[in-house]
């Protein structure tokens, strides 16, 4: 059963919108529709409302993150202008179906990127078009993390099988003696084809090598997912160790960066539930293109 619903929206440049939205009620309140203008240019004529369905269908700890990168496309496209203002909270709860948390935390991301800036009682203002220093990401759940693999392209440098020494095992977390591979790439941001945002290693056991060619094939997945999909495995939990480092001659040139100068570097510890390893990776950001943003929560249990 389809039922229609037509509805005000205000456009964030401040049109009269006049939106037919379909609700499909077997599916839960999914949502899609066309967005019809009255009053407004030629432009705003065919502007698309968001599909919500993508986003309902989704895992829910991934929504604010969706409405963020829809949020920071309208914004480098100039639907978002520099200097006018997003639509309020409440426009935008309506506008993507979700609540004023997830508003909030897609705002934040925003924020913390400098593409926006927060005024009482003004509301929230476009101040660049592009994110500032370089990305940004909040991770919080393993979903997450396949998302952001999502937007970014995976070219593979060199793939090497090797017998893990001591120094690599102890380095990362691996089994002396055992017999793995390394995957070795770099990252791209898909909508921003500029300098490199990371150099990353990627290492499993031998077992799992025919992940190899996968990887070539989706370079938009993890390789720790690829495993997951054809070895009947299942990410439960992934250890982080975050540091600086100092970029050696080598990685600054690949990455287009200056030698010597500070990045990030990252561990990822693949587990499943029993503890079992699946996969190691080790990332290296330069500094000024990735800050890494994480969010504590009181217990409020007593």
């Amino acid at each position: 059963m389809i039922a229609h619903e037509l509805y005000d929206h205000i456009h964030p440049t401040r049109y009269f919108i006049k939106a037919l939205r379909q609700v499909h009620a077997q599916d839960h309140g999914h949502c899609s529709g066309v967005l019809y203008a009255v009053n407004s240019p030629p432009a705003l004529i065919n502007c698309p409302l968001v599909h919500l369905t993508g986003l309902t269908e989704g895992m829910n700890e991934t929504r604010y993150a969706v409405v963020a990168k829809h949020l920071m496309e309208g914004i480098a496209s100039g639907r978002y202008p520099v200097g006018s203002l997003l639509p309020t909270e409440f426009e935008l709860c309506d506008l993507y179906q979700v609540s004023r948390h997830t508003v909030r935390s897609a705002i934040n991301q925003l924020l913390s990127q400098g593409l926006v800036s927060r005024r009482k009682r003004v509301g929230t203002r476009v101040e660049a078009s592009s994110p500032r220093g370089g990305y940004s990401q909040s991770l919080a759940t393993v979903a997450e993390l396949a998302h952001l693999a999502q937007t970014e392209q995976r070219e593979i440098q060199d793939v090497r099988h090797f017998v893990a020494d001591l120094s690599e095992a102890a380095r990362l977390g691996l089994v002396p003696g055992e017999h793995y591979f390394c995957v070795s790439s770099i990252r791209v941001d898909r909508q921003h084809t500029a300098a490199p945002l990371c150099w990353t290693d990627v290492y499993a056991q031998r077992d799992y090598a025919e992940v190899i060619d996968l990887a070539r094939e989706h370079p938009g997945q993890l390789i720790a997912a690829l495993i997951e999909q054809h070895h009947g495995r299942a990410i439960a939990v992934v250890d982080q160790q975050v540091r600086a480092v100092l970029l050696t001659a080598e990685m600054a040139r690949d990455l287009k960066a200056e030698t010597g100068s500070l990045g990030l570097k990252i561990i990822r510890h693949y587990r499943e539930k029993n503890g079992d390893l699946m996969a190691v990776s080790e990332t290296v950001h330069p500094d000024d293109r990735f800050t890494l943003v994480t969010q504590m929560r009181r217990d409020t249990q007593g």
